[in-house]
């Protein structure tokens, strides 16, 4: 077993609601013996989370949680940057390809067009305090939003719609699959190929429920993870 994994197995466990910010953490010693690898890989292991801020080693008393991932509750649907600057982080988009390109027989069943026509595809990488969190793909009907540029997708793409585009937003479908990433999406996360990841289908839609935009989002577990509360309406008595 690779550091990176032992990586990915000591932040899953920061994460759990067995630890607190403040609390002490396990020896190295007794970290190495549990994941079963040597003291030399768990030490190379901890400086990583060293470097990154989530434990700090302080000398002859131990080792302290310091910070847990990014962590967030969500009560209706949010942006990712709004989900970010809702927790007082830093969300930044790294635009890896913007192009035109001809709806595919799928992106025009997706976004209700004809096959041809003219559709944005937007490739970002999505992080919150400079830590890579989310890739997404994303496609959207030129005819509809003739005015996106990368600029706008640099930031905020609900932004763009709803506030210069006066489209709002009414919901969004969204389909979730736990896969294991390939080798490209695993290198801009920073994971193992041997780390399962969420690749979630998104759709959101106007009053009418007509199709705004199409996206396919894979999501690191191990560094974003959001608790969705979905209200309950009143189940009709039976008749």
């Amino acid at each position: 077993m690779v550091y990176k994994d032992i990586v990915n197995l000591l932040k899953k466990r920061i994460s759990s609601p067995t630890y607190n910010i403040g609390d002490i953490f396990p020896a190295e010693i007794e970290l190495a013996k549990l994941y079963n690898v040597s003291r030399n890989t768990m030490r190379k292991a901890l400086k990583v989370l060293e470097d990154e801020e989530l434990i700090e080693r302080r000398h002859g008393s131990g080792t302290y949680l310091r910070n847990k991932h990014f962590q967030a509750s969500v009560t209706h649907l949010d942006s990712f940057t709004e989900i970010a600057k809702s927790e007082g982080k830093k969300p930044t988009s790294q635009v890896l390809r913007f192009e035109l390109q001809q709806a595919s027989e799928d992106i025009a069943s997706r976004l209700h067009l004809a096959i041809g026509e003219p559709v944005y595809y937007a490739k970002r990488l999505r992080y919150i305090d400079n830590v890579p969190m989310q890739l997404e793909e994303t496609w959207l009907s030129v005819n509809r939003f003739p005015d996106l540029t990368i600029n706008h997708m640099k930031k905020s793409k609900f932004f763009y719609i709803e506030h210069e585009c006066g489209v709002k937003i009414h919901g969004c479908y969204e389909s979730l699959h736990p896969v294991l990433p390939p080798l490209e999406v695993a290198k801009m996360l920073n994971i193992s190929v041997r780390d399962p990841i969420i690749r979630m289908e998104t759709q959101s839609v106007d009053a009418n429920h007509a199709p705004i935009d199409f996206s396919i989002l894979y999501t690191n577990v191990f560094e974003f993870q959001v608790k969705y509360f979905l209200p309950r309406k009143m189940a009709r008595q039976p008749a």
